[in-house]
């Protein structure tokens, strides 16, 4: 729960920032997401998806994760696209800059989740996810706050909006924490799709979109980033990686 409260305290931070200087954090923005893609990617793949493989069904709970998302924003939040801070004129009308506030919190929700699923595995699991979702909450506090002083909003309502998303992520973290301590696996896989659904379809195109040099190896960046994590956390931990077994084991004589 303090991890969740942390990475919600980043989308209120972010909002802080564009509400005293609107665009001034533009440039940033753009290589927080281009680093929170790279990262996010990485923990789905690497270690998310193995860690939920176990139960049954699981990749049933992944595409859940995934295509659930992407028919809520294409039904309930059609106008909504994380990151379009930028082109904030498709969000002029109240309607729709809600609409996008109801689209993240889809997101946020799940990002409690998956960090509460996260340390239910191990401390070293939950760290790197804790670290996958902080990476791209500022840019979600700069975007929703965007939207919302472009749809003619007041600096508190685009404060309060922040702080909801915020509130998402922790209500995330206690319903897991709550009801799906025996069913971990599910959470993990549900939330898996949901990240890689995240990073694939909502920020990779975005950082596609701006196109360079330096954003793509941005990119890169956040697996090199994950891999460190990992490490870092798995050596702080004591875990088996530290270890690994002979591979293929020793045939017996």
């Amino acid at each position: 729960m303090v991890f969740a409260a942390v990475a919600a305290a980043a989308d209120l931070a972010g909002a802080v920032i564009v509400t005293r200087a609107h665009r001034d954090g533009g440039v940033a923005l753009r290589y927080f997401v281009a680093l929170g893609a790279g990262f996010m990617l990485a923990a789905a793949f690497v270690r998310m998806l193995p860690e939920s493989a176990h139960v049954p069904h699981a990749f049933v709970f992944v595409l859940l994760g995934y295509f659930g998302v992407h028919l809520f924003e294409h039904t309930i939040a059609p106008h909504f696209h994380f990151g379009e801070e930028r082109h904030v004129d498709a969000f002029l009308t109240p309607a729709s800059a809600y609409l996008a506030v109801l689209g993240l919190g889809v997101h946020t929700l799940f990002d409690g989740v998956a960090i509460a699923a996260g340390f239910m595995v191990s401390p070293a699991l939950g760290g790197l996810i804790f670290l996958a979702v902080l990476l791209h909450k500022l840019p979600e506090g700069l975007t929703i706050a965007s939207i919302l002083l472009a749809a003619g909003r007041s600096r508190a309502a685009a404060l309060v909006a922040a702080a909801a998303l915020g509130v998402c992520t922790i209500a995330g973290a206690a319903i897991t924490s709550i009801v799906a301590e025996s069913h971990v696996g599910y959470a993990l896989a549900l939330s898996a799709g949901v990240t890689i659904y995240v990073a694939a379809s909502d920020l990779i195109p975005e950082v596609n979109r701006e196109g360079g040099l330096a954003l793509a190896w941005t990119v890169f960046g956040g697996l090199v980033l994950f891999v460190l994590a990992d490490w870092a956390f798995s050596w702080i931990s004591g875990g088996a990686s530290a270890a690994p077994p002979e591979f293929p084991p020793p045939r017996p004589r």
